[in-house]
């Protein structure tokens, strides 16, 4: 069983692996050709400086600067071709991975379960907004008209007079004897 659900997940997380893997392997080549123009620069500027220190005459040296600025530039643009190629060879095997992958999730069942759901709770979402629109719409068309004519005056209520006060009884009155009930029996 254990071995069953580690081979589900290694499946399951192939994709991601293979990812990596392409970018693993495009910063590798980036790593190195930018690597190599590095040393390239720098062993040419070397060369460059010993050229100009045993030159004898400006013009000679100004060639020299032009001819050291030209084999930069032609070298500074192979490399970014180069890297350029990568980063797209790169781009490419990413986008068979994810089309490959998302090509397997639709044909599994519950995703037609899921898109279906989804697309039901989209129409019932746009009739929901629509029905609102349209109970919206007729009330905001209405409230300039009714804001148009003038509300009628409110009357002030009338106000109430004090209510009387009983006059409070000084002694209470003995109570009525009860009458007597006839027994039923």
């Amino acid at each position: 069983m254990y071995d069953d659900l580690m081979k589900d997940v290694q499946e399951k997380m192939q994709p991601a692996i293979d990812v990596a893997e392409v970018n693993k392997k495009a910063l590798e080549t980036l790593f190195t050709l930018q690597s190599e123009y590095v040393t390239d620069f720098v062993d040419s500027s070397v060369a460059q400086l010993k050229a100009l220190s045993e030159v004898k005459e400006a013009k000679q040296a100004v060639e020299l600067q032009v001819q050291f600025m030209k084999d930069l530039e032609s070298k500074m643009s192979a490399t970014a071709e180069k890297e350029l190629a990568a980063l797209t060879a790169a781009k490419e095997e990413i986008s068979e991975i994810v089309e490959k992958s998302l090509s397997e999730i639709s044909e599994m069942p519950y995703m037609t379960d899921f898109n279906k759901f989804l697309t039901e709770t989209a129409e019932a979402a746009s009739s929901a907004m629509s029905q609102v629109q349209a109970t919206v719409t007729p009330a905001a068309e209405a409230a300039p008209a009714a804001a148009a004519t003038p509300a009628p005056a409110k009357k002030a209520p009338a106000k109430k007079a004090p209510a009387k006060r009983k006059p409070a009884a000084t002694k209470a009155a003995p109570a009525a004897p009860a009458a007597a009930k006839p027994a039923a029996e």
